[in-house]
């Protein structure tokens, strides 16, 4: 299960291009807060990612399982075909290559439709990640609202190289996810993802 990331260089350099030419400062006198979470890190320590990976692979190894039985198919079509085309009339010869052909096709349409990029293996990824991902972004935000921050960036992306320990949200981020999962807060609202806006 992966997760998709956005091309790190050039979101930084759209932020900051973007900053620059609209001219954005933090008013006379305040101090701008910015922070960070690793989201690399909360994926590979929240137990509920993992509990989503188990799922997901469980999922993919029944769909695997029915690909490796459509492609021993496909094989075995095959290795007969080879076995008997000397002994077949040219007729029967081309009804079985015309069979062998179209259960390859069927196999080939299989894999596309579960592994090709729009495909149910993708679908799944998806499904088992987003409500993950939007609770891990309705944390951030709310931390980011509520605590005054203006940026809060993903060191996964790669665009951090430097950050002070003390600006790394990610132990409270996970913190809070269990405090949620436990009940010992309520879930955290939906206040969007973009930071406020």
């Amino acid at each position: 299960m992966a997760r998709q990331r956005r091309r790190g260089g050039v979101t930084w350099c759209a932020l900051v291009a973007l900053t620059s030419i609209l001219g954005w400062t933090a008013p006379a006198g305040a101090q701008v807060k910015i922070a960070f979470v690793d989201s690399d890190r909360l994926f590979a320590e929240y137990p509920k990612t993992r509990e989503a990976q188990e799922a997901f692979n469980r999922e993919v190894q029944e769909l695997a399982q029915t690909a490796r039985e459509k492609k021993a198919e496909t094989v075995e079509m095959q290795r007969k075909l080879d076995q008997q085309a000397p002994m077949l009339s040219e007729a029967k010869r081309d009804q079985e290559t015309q069979a062998l052909q179209q259960k390859i096709s069927e196999y080939e349409a299989f894999v596309q439709e579960h592994w090709g990029p729009t495909g149910k293996i993708s679908k799944l990824n998806e499904d088992y990640l987003r409500p993950i991902i939007d609770r891990v972004h309705r944390i951030v935000a709310d931390i980011g609202n509520n605590e005054g921050y203006q940026l809060i960036l993903d060191a996964a992306d790669g665009n951090i190289v430097y950050g002070d320990k003390t600006l790394d949200l990610t132990d409270r981020v996970l913190s809070r996810l269990k405090d949620e999962d436990e009940g010992k807060i309520p879930l955290t609202g939906n206040t969007g993802t973009s930071g406020g806006q």
